[in-house]
């Protein structure tokens, strides 16, 4: 509704109610009826296309439709909220408008204009979608406002700067998945069944990381003396089950490089064979990894509190007639599709496997300690994780003795 609207309606019922003569009554009514009959006239139009007026506000709403490619979780809350957002058309210009679409609601604040109405609703949308309503989240929040939603803000700020992006980004994820009615239920509300019920049909892994995420916040919550009891004590931490990973038999590893060479594998071929010759984790093989004259640098991707850290693996001699440094050693592939492939590759044994294998394969040649410095370990001995600085001309001469099992 237009605030000049509103301000004349109030105006004016404040003078029905003072004035004595029916005269004044009846040219007041009046006037009353028109600007009634103007707030009608807004409200029906849900575009706010009155071109009479130089601004105006009210609600627009969406179809089922529109709102189709949003964000799971904000299309839940956008659904309960009506489908609606409000929307302020303006003078632009002599005979122009700018439109402009508002969201601001349990921790979004969204906005989208243009002069063209449908521009504006399409810029709003793309902004509700899964790659970007991330955005939008807002970072400040009233510190009165004790719910779960509020406090795990707080919370996630604090762990900034402590924990890895990924981890920051599985927090917010696993967050945003919970029911909407418990991210804005009051903290001091939140009972033990409560937590149960969104964590006892869970997968194992889910089960481990929700945990994780409830205890962090309830822990913090504490510490500032906002709540007295952790109501996650009673939930037991189940450490979900990891698939043990072993190294291949020489035998394994020839029949990996021989099934790899099919055309079907093309793909994924300079992938797999840097997880065979430099022992990373899939995880560490991105745009970062490169070669450096003879050597493979590497982000490494087990750093605690977010430290930065590169690797510096010397390239083995047998791995230059198979690596083309000339093509991305990175696959297009999804996540799911590489598991599948490499367990495929790999005679159903994971891609994780190779790294084992890496390491086991070099120990044979070279000192655990060295071994450990390519892997990215840290030693547990102090004068290696302290003290020793090897030069790249020791390091190269160490990869050369090992000798890396080849396909026939």
């Amino acid at each position: 509704m237009s605030e000049k609207v509103s301000d004349t309606i109030i105006n004016l019922t404040t003078k029905l109610m003072m004035i004595n003569t029916r005269n004044e009554a009846l040219k007041l009514s009046a006037e009353f009826s028109e600007a009634a009959r103007r707030v009608v006239e807004l409200e029906q139009n849900n575009e706010g296309a009155v071109l009479h007026t130089k601004s105006a506000t009210t609600s627009l709403k969406f179809t089922k439709k529109e709102i189709s490619k949003m964000a799971e979780t904000f299309k839940k809350e956008f659904i309960a909220n009506g489908l609606a957002a409000k929307i302020i058309k303006r003078e632009s210009g002599r005979n122009s408008f700018c439109y402009e679409i508002r969201y601001r609601s349990n921790g979004y604040n969204i906005t989208a204009s243009s002069t063209d109405l449908s521009r504006a609703k399409e810029k709003f949308l793309f902004k509700t979608t899964p790659k970007e309503i991330g955005k939008y989240r807002t970072a400040t929040y009233n510190s009165n406002d004790n719910t779960l939603e509020a406090i795990f803000k707080e919370w996630y700020q604090y762990k900034k700067g402590t924990v890895t992006d990924k981890e920051l980004r599985r927090f917010e994820t696993n967050f945003l998945s919970l029911p909407i009615e418990l991210q804005q239920k009051a903290l001091a509300d939140v009972r033990t069944i409560d937590i149960d019920g969104v964590m006892k049909d869970v997968k194992p892994r889910k089960h481990e990381e929700l945990r994780t995420l409830f205890n962090g916040i309830f822990k913090y919550a504490i510490a500032s003396g906002i709540i007295q009891h952790n109501p996650v004590a009673l939930i037991k931490f189940k450490r979900s089950e990891r698939q043990t990973r072993e190294a291949l038999s020489e035998d394994e590893v020839k029949a990996f490089l021989e099934r790899i060479k099919a055309v079907k594998y093309d793909s994924i071929r300079q992938f797999a064979y840097v997880l065979y010759f430099f022992g990373l984790r899939p995880c560490e093989i991105d745009e970062e990894t490169h070669r450096e004259g003879e050597f493979l640098i590497a982000r490494n991707r087990k750093r605690k509190n977010g430290k930065i850290e590169y690797k510096k693996i010397p390239i083995p001699t047998q791995a230059q007639g198979l690596i083309d440094w000339d093509k991305p050693l990175t696959t297009d592939l999804h996540r799911l599709k590489i598991n599948d492939t490499m367990k495929e590759l790999l005679a159903e044994k994971t891609a994780y496997c190779l790294r084992h294998t890496f390491a086991t394969v070099c120990q044979q040649y070279v000192r655990p300690d060295i071994v450990d410095i390519w892997m990215g370990d840290s030693p547990q001995r102090l004068v290696g994780k302290v003290y020793t600085h090897f030069s790249d001309e020791f390091m190269r001469k160490q990869m050369d003795k090992v000798e890396f099992p080849l396909s026939a």
